[in-house]
């Protein structure tokens, strides 16, 4: 007896050519990731756009400037970081800060947005899968 529903097709793994993966959510929880990224901007905002770090100090209203630089820019929807740095411009501006800070200020955010944790079982996941079909 198969657990599979009835009418539904197995899988046949022989066909499985490559396996592709969304690596937030599956490899390392993404939010604590964001979460830190978000104050080691905020630190370096304090440091070098004091205004604009008060501005956001509160969490919410940088997600809130980038849901409204969303709506105003739906050319970006696909490319998250470039939202995200239009959005910290906005906040430099609407802050009366240099908006040409807008790139390191993302610069650093995104390089602590690298540093991730993974799951305890992310590595010896990817190796199992690797050794079976290339990863992508």
């Amino acid at each position: 007896m198969t657990s599979a529903a009835p009418g539904a097709a197995l899988l046949d793994v022989k066909r499985i050519q490559a396996i592709s993966l969304d690596l937030d959510d599956t490899l390392w929880p993404v939010w604590p990731t964001i979460e830190r990224a978000e104050r080691v901007l905020h630190g370096w905002l304090q440091s070098h756009a004091p205004r604009t770090a008060d501005l956001v100090t509160d969490p919410k209203v940088l997600r809130e400037l980038r849901e409204a630089t969303a709506k105003e820019r739906s050319d970006l929807a696909h490319d998250l970081s470039a939202l995200r740095r239009e959005s910290i411009r906005g906040a430099l501006r609407r802050a009366g800060d240099d908006e040409a800070l807008a790139d390191p200020a993302f610069e650093v955010f995104f390089a602590e947005r690298q540093r991730v944790t993974l799951y305890d079982d992310a590595l010896p996941a990817l190796r199992w899968l690797s050794e079976r079909y290339p990863l992508v």
